[in-house]
């Protein structure tokens, strides 16, 4: 499999307030303090660090083009083959001129890293691999082929009948096959996202079926309008491979909210860059400095300060790539078993069903209004939209979107 890494590395924000919610966690928390983005996106590199690559391409930029010497001795620490490019790719031109590249590459697989911030955080690399046979397997018989290894929470639900984010989104997606490892969906009209493993012949069906003109595109999934793929089939692993760093406050502005309540951002463990990790299991006193997990408890740190807790995993869920960087493990003896069993399970049922109590009509509601104010600006001239901005109907439409249940 091949790494194709292609990112700038910077501070600014994609969407300004996207993640302000985060923003506020990370501000209220020293445990998910980290905002620094390239110490997330080395913290990134280092996780891939632990999968067998055929071969490794870190096209990247920097907003601080000084750190590129640095940058570049750690990575080749980790990838000593690494090839370098510098200057992320930002128009068809560049992005084709990486898939030759990977057309002359012995290997069938890519795995696209348009984002610097989705670490692989599974435990193993057992289903990374499952899914990978499986998609060889689908080759056989399909095109288009990838596999999806980040967003679980949503992705795992996108082909399921009656979920808010297929409904909204994904409507025609089919399953094709089901069993305890994988999903197996049909995308008629495509997948596009840059959190996926794929084929060559998706890849070039990206990046050469369609002229994207002189636009500026920074990451595949923002050519949605050129590109076109039929039939494609997406293998949906059904445990986390990797997942994003800033979490899942996005989705509320996709109609499905998922809390961090439910499901947290993720954070860099203290420790983590000197290997002196500490993590402290199933106490109820707060240990600064240290990893506190504890599934009994009932709210994160970043909610409560005195009673909260840093993660709610069993012991087993801990990433694949902290463990050579642990130095010490606490275990509280008096813990029952039992109890931190049930508990886990039921933090993994809720990861695994953010979208359970949702009212599908709700979603289905607010993309329509997000469809019409998308044909109000179009039509609008902008001056008087500037004026219509000011309206009673947009302020009561803006409300309503900030305000749906």
């Amino acid at each position: 499999m091949i790494l194709y890494y292609d990112n700038l590395i910077t501070d600014i924000p994609l969407v300004k307030g996207l993640y302000s919610e985060i923003d506020e966690i990370r501000n209220n928390s020293e445990t998910y303090n980290e905002k620094d983005r390239l110490k997330i996106a080395l913290y990134t590199l280092v996780s891939y660090s632990f999968i067998k690559w055929s071969n490794v391409i870190i096209r990247y930029e920097l907003d601080e083009p000084s750190k590129r010497i640095s940058f570049e001795k750690f990575v080749l620490q980790l990838f000593p083959n690494a090839k370098f490019i510098y200057g992320r790719s930002d128009n068809q031109k560049k992005f084709q001129e990486m898939a030759k590249l990977i057309n002359s590459m012995d290997d069938e697989w890519i795995f696209y890293a348009g984002n610097n911030d989705h670490p692989f955080i599974a435990p193993n690399k057992k289903m990374l691999n499952t899914c990978l046979k499986k998609a060889i397997e689908l080759k056989k018989t399909h095109k288009f082929v990838s596999i999806v290894y980040s967003h679980f929470p949503e992705t795992i639900n996108m082909t399921k009948a009656g979920m808010p984010n297929r409904e909204a989104m994904y409507p025609d997606s089919v399953v094709l096959e089901e069993d305890d490892d994988c999903i197996v969906g049909l995308f008629p009209r495509g997948f596009l996202d840059s959190i996926q493993i794929i084929n060559k012949n998706l890849l070039n069906q990206w990046l050469f079926s369609e002229d994207w003109g002189d636009t500026r595109i920074t990451r595949i999934d923002l050519a949605h309008k050129f590109i076109k793929v039929n039939d494609q089939v997406v293998v949906i692993p059904k445990k986390r491979i990797c997942d994003h760093y800033d979490g899942y406050s996005h989705t509320k502005n996709h109609g499905f909210p998922i809390s961090s309540d439910t499901i947290p951002p993720l954070f860099i463990p203290k420790g983590f860059f000197n290997s002196d990790i500490k993590i402290a299991f199933g106490y109820d006193d707060f240990k600064e400095g240290w990893v506190n997990i504890n599934p009994l408890k009932e709210d994160y740190i970043f909610k409560d300060k005195i009673n909260g807790t840093d993660l709610k995993i069993g012991l087993e869920e801990i990433p694949l790539f902290w463990k050579k960087r642990i130095s010490k493990v606490y275990i509280n003896p008096e813990l029952n078993e039992e109890a931190v069993k049930n508990s886990v399970e039921m933090n993994i049922y809720s990861y695994n069903n953010p979208f359970e109590k949702m009212n599908v009509l709700n979603t289905r509601f607010f993309h329509s209004k997000l469809k019409l104010r998308k044909i109000l600006r179009t039509i609008i001239p902008k001056k008087a939209h500037s004026m219509l901005k000011r309206s009673k109907l947009l302020k009561k439409m803006d409300n309503n979107l900030i305000k749906y249940k």
